[in-house]
Formats: C-alpha cells, sequence, structure tokens
C-alpha cells in the first residue's frame, strides 16, 4: 500500500481539482491551514491547479500551538498565496464564559460542566474545530465566494471519521479521502523535491512531515497527538504508517491502514461489495465479526502480528464506525476513488515494505 508513481499522483489531483472547479463554473478556493500534513498538502495542489491568484489561506488560531502557526505561515509565504492568520483566543475565552453563564442560568452545575471538561479534552477541541468552519467560510465569501476544500485522508474519515462534522468536515470537497496517512507523507515529499518547486518549500514540508501528526485542539501544542488520542479513545494502537524522510519510502505500515486494507479484502470475499460500499462489513451480524475474526490468523494484512493483537484492532474499527456513523457523509465529493488510482497503477494496495 503506497504511492507508486507520485508524479502521476500529483497531476491527476491537480487535474480532478481543476476539472471541478471548471465544472462548477468557480474559479476561487479556500482551505483552512492548520499547520499539518494533511492542510499543507492540500494547499500545494490547489496553488498548481488554480493558480496562485485564485486561492486564499485560513489559519484560525484558538490558543493553537506556535510550532503549527510557524509552519503555516511559512508554507504561504514560499508558496506566494495569501493566509489569513487571526488569533481568537481571547474571543474564545468569551464566547466560553458566555455559554458557561447561560448554561449556569438554565440550571447546569458549573461543578459538572468543569469537570467534564477536566475529565474529557476534546470537548473544548470539538469547540474550537467547530469555530474555525464559519471563520473560513466568512473569508470564502468575502474573498469571492469559492470551493472549499477539505483535507481529509482514508485513515482519519472511513471507519473512525475522525474529524468534526461541523469543523473540519464542514467542507465541499475532499480530494485525497482516498489516500491513506502514509501516502499523503508520500505525496508530501513528492511535493517538496519535484522539479515543479523552488527549493524554499522543501524546507517546511520536510518539517511538516517529520511534525507529530496532531489536530492542536486542546491547546498544549504538539503534545496532542492524533494517535495518543486515539488511543485513549479506544484502547489499542490505532497508529499511521510512517516514511524515511530521506527517499520517501516508507518505514512502517499503520494499524489504521492495515485494517481499511483487510476490511477491502473481507468486503470482496464474504459480501462480494466494493470498498466504497463496505457499510455492508460494517453490518454484519455478531456471528459473521466472529468468522471475520478469525480470518486475521496468518493474515498478511497483520504481517507480523499475533491474532490477539489484530483483533482488538477490528473491535476497535467497528465500534468507532459505529459510534461516529452520525458523522457520515456521502455528499462530499473526492473527485475520484482508490479504486481507480489503484487501476491506473498509480497506489497500490500491496501491504509489503520494499527492501533497499
Amino acid at each position: 500500500m503506497s504511492v507508486l508513481d507520485t508524479i502521476k499522483l500529483i497531476d491527476n489531483r491537480v487535474n480532478a481539482i481543476r476539472a471541478f472547479h471548471k465544472k462548477a463554473g468557480v474559479p476561487k478556493a479556500e482551505l483552512d491551514l492548520s499547520g499539518g500534513i494533511d492542510s499543507a498538502v492540500m494547499a500545494v495542489l490547489l496553488k498548481m491547479a488554480l493558480g496562485t491568484e485564485n486561492v486564499i489561506l485560513v489559519h484560525s488560531q484558538f490558543h493553537t500551538a506556535s510550532e503549527q502557526t510557524d509552519r503555516a505561515v511559512r508554507l504561504a509565504k514560499q508558496l506566494g498565496v495569501r493566509l489569513v492568520n487571526s488569533d481568537f483566543g481571547e474571543t474564545y475565552e468569551v464566547l466560553l464564559d458566555r455559554i458557561f453563564q447561560d448554561m449556569i442560568a438554565a440550571g447546569i452545575g458549573i461543578d459538572e460542566m468543569e469537570k467534564r471538561i477536566l475529565d474529557d479534552p476534546t470537548i473544548e477541541g470539538s469547540i474550537r474545530a467547530c469555530l474555525r468552519a464559519p471563520i473560513g467560510r466568512a473569508v470564502n465569501r468575502l474573498f469571492g465566494g469559492g470551493i472549499r476544500h477539505g483535507t481529509g485522508n482514508e485513515c482519519e474519515d472511513r471507519f473512525l471519521r475522525f474529524y468534526q462534522k461541523g469543523g473540519d468536515g464542514e467542507v465541499d470537497t475532499n480530494p485525497m479521502a482516498m489516500l491513506t496517512k502514509v501516502e499523503v507523507f508520500q505525496l508530501a515529499y513528492g511535493l517538496a523535491i519535484g522539479e515543479r518547486h523552488e527549493d524554499d518549500l522543501q524546507e517546511v514540508l520536510f518539517d511538516t512531515i517529520k511534525a507529530l501528526p496532531s489536530p492542536d485542539l486542546w491547546g498544549n501544542g504538539d503534545g496532542h497527538s492524533d494517535e495518543a488520542e486515539l488511543l485513549s479513545q479506544f484502547k489499542v494502537p490505532l497508529t499511521y504508517g510512517r516514511i524515511e524522510l530521506h527517499t520517501g519510502s516508507i518505514t512502517s505500515f499503520g494499524t489504521i491502514e492495515r485494517v481499511s486494507r483487510f476490511i477491502d479484502w473481507v468486503g470482496r470475499r464474504i459480501f462480494d461489495c466494493s470498498p466504497i460500499d463496505d457499510q455492508k462489513v460494517w453490518n454484519a451480524t455478531d456471528a459473521q465479526w466472529q468468522s471475520i475474526f478469525f480470518l486475521t490468523q496468518g493474515s498478511h494484512f497483520f504481517q507480523g502480528m499475533r491474532t490477539r493483537e489484530a483483533v482488538p484492532l477490528l473491535r476497535a474499527a467497528r465500534i468507532a464506525e459505529a459510534q461516529t456513523r452520525h458523522k457520515w457523509n456521502p455528499n462530499i465529493p473526492t473527485l475520484g476513488t482508490r479504486h481507480e488510482l489503484v487501476s491506473e497503477g498509480i497506489l497500490s494496495d500491496d501491504l509489503t515494505l520494499k527492501e533497499d
């Protein structure tokens, strides 16, 4: 499972974005730039597809880590794309305080609310995430009204749905929805070393590749990572793959990626369905899932893992899919599918690491 041809993947995504805008008759685009790898890659692709004059980037700070902001500012500068960089930290505190006061007036105890926030940092995280969406929409409208592009990838948006529906899920497209996190890393590497860009982009893209993937919504910087949050929530290591920075080659596949390819295989073998229609797998009966668990024994999808390690991953994935099903939105265009990219020899579903 990897990018077989980075140049073709870049061309494919750039052409897909360009064609979508042409068909919609909308030349402009807006993107929320977080300082993370997904939005960095999307920013580069949008510039390539539409030109600097048609793209506006938005970085909304809500006690955002300085390193995240630094990467966002540096990337926008190197791309030559305008960045709206706004600090809403004080505004957020005033808003949250007003919500507290009005909930107290409604009969909700302050101690009860404060304990919930102390026990679950994702509460404030989700509030911050939701506040970013209307800011992005406002900038988009003031910029002339364009397509608001998303940054979701397969690892976060498939069965985990690791996004805020009213926040980073409130977008018009998701052009990287079919790419796993490790493939986004590979795409970033290809953009960094490609002949299409000056060398000064390499440093900021490489710094972003090296940064620990984080939604940065808890107000404690890069110390809040995606994988740590997922481990805390589901009690199993749901992880991303990694690449070697100097070569772009994959050094490890993540457990989320392994589950995704296994579910694809189960869907074809047992339910005669395509990966796009994997709801048939998730809706399987408990008895059918026992059979699915049995199939992990010796499976190359979980190579190097024992059955007692693989099965909890699938149990957690099943729980995550059920708990986040209400966030599923099939109406956001992805501008293509993984199956198409695999068929064209651009991506591979193989989980074998290539030896040097």
